[in-house]
């Protein structure tokens, strides 16, 4: 694999919730995604790792006990774990790396 910058690749995604993958590890995948707007709750089979490239993305949860809502800025990270019902957004065009399960199953709740 040669070096790759994820800004760079990042700045040829125009298309909200269209991952581009930039590679493979293992089992799992590692993906850049443009997020603007808010996306379909949630859930799926496998752990979830969001890492901000650039923007903000909110992470809303329902857990035991209630609704939990995260803010990532840029640098930050978060894993959403496997079942938890989410939905992500974000107010200013963020881009995302993901790491997920190449097995990952989604069901959509919306």
């Amino acid at each position: 694999m040669e070096v790759k910058s994820l800004k760079k690749l990042g700045e040829g995604l125009k298309e909200p919730f269209s991952p581009l993958e930039v590679c493979v590890l293992d089992d799992l995948h590692l993906l850049l995604v443009r997020f603007g707007g808010t996306y379909r709750k949630h859930r799926h089979n496998r752990d979830e790792f969001f890492m901000v490239i650039e923007g903000t993305l909110e992470v809303e949860m329902e857990m035991k006990g209630g609704t939990k809502k995260v803010t990532l800025r840029e640098g930050e990270c978060y894993v959403v774990p496997k079942g938890v019902i989410h939905r992500t957004s974000s107010p200013d065009d963020a881009l995302i790396a993901l790491v997920e399960g190449k097995d990952i199953s989604y069901e959509f709740l919306e």
